[in-house]
This record gives C-alpha cells, structure tokens and sequence, in this order.
C-alpha cells in the first residue's frame, strides 16, 4: 500500500513542510534508524533528536519541522502514529461481512445484534447474545448464555464458555480460554474430588485477553477483569480473582485463587501471584518476581534479585541459592568457634 505525503498531511491534520514533496510516496513505517527511501518514521521525543537528524526517511513526523528534512508537523506525534497506524491496520485487516457463514453453527435461541459477523465454522449456542458489529471469527466458540457486548473481536479458535459476560469493545485472541472451571478440589477418601465452579467470568469494556491465555471461572464468587485491563499471551487468571482497572499483565504471568490486583499495576513477564495475596494500585511486580507470603503495598515495586546484576553474576546467585542453607550452618558454627576460641584467649591473659 502506497500513500501520498500530501495525503498523509489531510489524514493526520499535520503540515507538510515542503510542499513541493507533496506527490512523494511511502509505503512503508520503520524506526528512526532503520527507515530509508519510501518510508515514514515518526519523532515524538526529543531523546532521539539526534537519529532523526541523520534519518533517511523520505518524511518525518515531528512536533516541529527539522532542518533539511522532509516533515509533517503535528502537535502530538505519537497520537498521530496510533491513527496511522490503526487506518493501516483496517486496511490489512478487514471485518467479516456482517451475517452467519454457511458453516458456521448458531442456535435458533442465541440474539445476533446488528451487523454481527460470525466466520466459518464458529459455534454460538443457544441463549447467548452477541452485541452489535462484534466479529465471532473462524472456528470461535461461545457457549450457552454468554453475553458479549457491541464491537468486540473473538479471534479463531478462541473459547468462551456458559454464562461468561464480556462487555463492549474486548478482544480475545486466538486460543485464548474464558470461563474454564477453577483449579478447586478436595481430597475426600484419598481422592481428588473437583469442587464445582458455579461462579462465571466478567470482563468489562476494552480489555484485551491474549493468545493461548486463561480466565477461569469462580467457585462461588466470580473471576473479575475491570476495564481497559490488557492480558498478553500465555498468562492464568485463576478463579475468583479480581483485576482492578487499566492493569498491564505481561507475557507467562500466572496467579493463584482469589487474587486480588489493584488498577494500573504492572505484572512483568513471569511473574506471579500467589493464591489470596493482594497487589495495591499502581504496584510493580518485575520480571520473573513472585508475591509468595504478603501482600505488596500500593505503589510498591519488587524484583527478582539476580534481575539486578549482570549476566555473569545473576548465574552466579541462582547456582548459590541451593547451598544457602547448608552454608548459613556452617557459618553458625564458625561463629561459634570464633567465641570459644576469643574466650579461651582472652582467659589466658595475665
């Protein structure tokens, strides 16, 4: 796809600085020092002034036009490649034409909204309800008495199952599960005996739920994502949990039941949660960290250890971290001998 900087100007309410390159195209959006000839690179902080001046894009997108370089000037750059970037998107990445494929499965007791779009091979059982222009996508299932909200996206082969609700503009990618039972069990007569999960799973407006992601339904109280909450992929939420607004959870983050995370925390990649822990607002857990035994406060920030030191040092502590406690005996009784040893020197003084 090739677009016009002049077009692109109209597009973004910016100002082309040379007219005269009006009729150029690009085809293409890189970075700063990647982009050449026939790309468009953006400049949103000042930061990177310095690779911009030496950019070959053929214009730049900037707060303020640069010396000898091609560019449309805007007064917020940043939201200007997210509408770019986004018309792009559309384009690559159309709707299904709205209306039920032939081969795709929905209950005469399920209530399609207007221009709903249901692909190839999806399956909506009965007393489900799926708001207007959501997009139900190839191989996609929704179980008996869903709920889901208008504009949402259900990527192939994504899973929601009996009574979840979901509301306006959520997307769930591809493989992700929604609503599966809770890990609850007890052991009765030697035997693992599963505890009924009678709650379900409510995601309010604009969360996004990543591929090959887990949100399992309550045993008794229900699994709560609050709004605009981002889920990347391979993560568990485990039942009863409640993720409070805006809160980012990055790539294999996991949690135990009844976790509870404030609004805008951050969970780096691997991290966790352990079961009933509580994480306030605006709390980090960094990379590869656990909140085990207490609570984190809000505002609060941890990390694994060995994150902090250089590769070389980092192998170091994980190998120590076995021998700590055999060490910390022997230390003991070093100490110990150290006394005994002061205190027979010092009786054999005159």
């Amino acid at each position: 796809m090739e677009f016009e900087l002049g077009q692109l100007a109209d597009l973004i309410g910016g100002e082309l600085t040379d007219p005269t390159e009006a009729g150029v195209k690009v085809s293409g959006v890189r970075s700063l020092d990647a982009a050449g000839p026939g790309d468009l690179a953006f400049l949103w902080d000042d930061k990177y002034l310095a690779a911009a001046r030496t950019c070959k894009a053929s214009a730049i997108i900037a707060r303020e036009a640069l010396g000898g370089l091609t560019c449309i000037v805007v007064d917020d750059p940043q939201a200007a490649m997210l509408m770019l970037l986004g018309q792009v998107y559309e384009m690559r990445h159309p709707d299904l034409p709205s209306g039920v494929h032939g081969t795709a499965f929905v209950s005469e007791e399920a209530t399609l909204g207007e221009g709903v779009a249901v692909g190839p091979g999806a399956v909506i059982e009965a007393g489900a309800t799926i708001g207007e222009r959501t997009q139900v996508r190839g191989s996609a299932y929704v179980g008996h008495n869903v709920t889901i909200g208008e504009d949402c996206q259900v990527h192939p082969n994504a899973t929601i199952l009996d009574h979840c609700r979901l509301g306006d503009r959520v997307t769930v990618w591809s493989g992700a599960v929604i609503g599966k039972d809770g890990f609850g069990f007890l052991q009765r007569e030697g035997k693992n005996v599963r505890v009924p999960q009678v709650g379900t799973v409510i995601i309010e407006d604009d969360v996004e739920v990543g591929a090959l992601s887990t949100v399992a339904r309550g045993a008794i109280e229900n699994t709560i994502i609050r709004k605009g909450v981002v889920i990347d992929d391979h993560c568990h939420v485990a039942h009863n949990c409640e993720i409070g607004d805006h809160t980012v959870i990055c790539g294999r983050t996991a949690m135990g039941g009844s976790v509870k995370i404030g609004k805008n925390v951050f969970l780096l990649q691997d991290s966790g949660v352990s079961n009933g822990r509580t994480v306030g607002d605006g709390a980090v857990v960094g990379t590869c960290a656990k909140v085990l035994d207490k609570d984190l406060a809000a505002g609060k920030r941890i990390t694994m250890a060995a994150a902090n030191f250089p590769p070389v040092t980092a192998k170091k502590i994980q190998l120590t971290l076995p021998e700590l406690p055999n060490m910390r005996l022997r230390l003991k009784k070093l100490e110990k001998r150290v006394d005994e040893l002061s205190k027979a020197e010092d009786q054999g003084r005159p």
